[in-house]
C-alpha cells in the first residue's frame, strides 16, 4: 500500500507547549481529497487557513467543514491525524543552551517513525513536512529510512524468518504550504492540540457559563476574546463529534486533548522523556 502524509507545526517558537502533527492518508485517495479540501476552502473564502487566523466567523465556519471533512472521510480515504506535543519546562528540554532547531529534528522523527509504523508493514511512503529553515531534512529523511528497513526476527513453528520492513520511503520533499490544502489539516489539528493546553481552565467557565440549566447555579464569570470564543466553539464542537464517533480522544481527564490509545485515527500524543537520559540536543 502507498501512504502520503503532509506535516506542519503551531506554537514552535518561544512557547512552552509545542506540537507537530500529520496528516495521512491512502494515496490512492489523493485527488479526492485535494478536491474536497480545496473546495472548502474556496466557498469558505480562505486562501490558507492557519490556527492563528483562526479568530473570526470566516475562519471557524472553515475550521468546522475541514473537521467535519476529517471526521466523515476517516475510513473512507484511510486517515489518521498524529500530533505530538511537548512540554518545554518537562526534564528533557529544560536544558542550558538547548538546540530547538535540532531538536524540532528530533521530535519529527518520533512523529514520522510512530505515524508510519501504524499503518501495514512495507508499505510505500510520500512525505510532505512544511518548509522550515534551518532542518537538515536529509538527516531526518536518512534516519526516517534506516528505521523503515528494520526487519523484526520472528520464529514460528515452520522456522524462523525476518518480517518485511516496517517501511519504505519514496519520495522525501519539503513544500509551501500556501499552496498545499493538507498543510492546513495539520496546522489545524496542531493549534487544536495547544491551545486546548493553554485555555482548558477558561475553557471549562465558558462552557459551564454558557450551558442551559433548569435551575440557577452561580457559576464564576468570564470574559473572553472574539478569537477565544470562535477557538472555544471550535475546541467544543471538535470533542463533541469525537465522543460521539467514540474515537477515544480525551479532553476532561488531562485538561487537554489527549488519545490514550494511539492505534485510533485521531491521535495527540504527548511526547514523555524516555529515561534520566533523554535531553534534548544542546547548542
Amino acid at each position: 500500500m502507498k501512504f502520503e502524509v503532509y506535516t506542519d507545526e503551531s506554537y514552535i517558537t518561544d512557547e512552552r507547549y509545542r506540537s507537530i502533527a500529520a496528516f495521512s492518508y491512502n494515496a490512492d485517495q489523493r485527488t479526492a481529497i485535494h478536491n474536497e479540501l480545496n473546495e472548502i476552502l474556496h466557498h469558505s473564502n480562505v486562501r490558507e487557513f492557519k490556527w492563528s487566523k483562526l479568530s473570526n466567523a470566516k475562519y471557524k465556519i472553515c475550521a468546522l467543514k475541514l473537521i467535519n471533512f476529517i471526521l466523515k472521510n476517516i475510513t473512507k480515504y484511510d486517515i489518521r491525524i498524529d500530533v505530538l506535543t511537548w512540554d518545554t519546562y518537562d526534564s528533557r528540554h529544560k536544558v542550558k543552551n538547548r538546540d530547538d532547531q535540532a531538536n524540532f529534528e528530533r521530535l519529527f522523527f518520533h512523529l514520522l517513525k510512530t505515524c508510519c509504523k501504524k499503518r501495514p508493514k512495507n508499505s510505500i511512503w510520500d512525505i510532505y513536512p512544511d518548509q522550515r529553515h534551518g532542518i537538515d531534512w536529509d538527516t531526518v529523511n536518512t534516519c526516517l529510512n534506516a528505521e523503515g528497513n528494520k526487519r523484526e526476527f520472528q520464529s514460528s513453528l515452520f522456522g524462523d524468518f525476518y518480517s518485511d520492513p516496517y517501511y519504505q520511503i519514496h519520495r522525501f520533499s519539503e513544500i509551501d504550504s500556501t499552496k498545499e490544502p493538507c498543510c492546513h489539516i495539520a496546522d489545524l489539528f496542531a493549534g487544536l492540540s495547544v491551545f486546548s493546553i493553554n485555555s482548558y481552565s477558561k475553557y471549562k467557565k465558558w462552557v459551564l457559563q454558557n450551558q442551559p440549566s433548569l435551575f440557577e447555579t452561580e457559576t464564576e464569570a468570564v470574559d473572553v476574546s472574539n478569537s477565544e470564543q470562535v477557538r472555544f466553539e471550535v475546541m467544543q464542537k471538535f470533542n463533541t463529534k469525537c465522543k460521539n464517533l467514540k474515537l477515544g480522544v480525551s479532553l476532561d481527564r488531562n485538561q487537554c486533548f489527549l488519545t490514550y490509545d494511539h492505534k485510533k485515527p485521531i491521535n495527540f500524543w504527548w511526547y514523555k522523556p524516555q529515561h534520566q537520559h533523554d535531553k534534548a540536543p544542546k547548542k
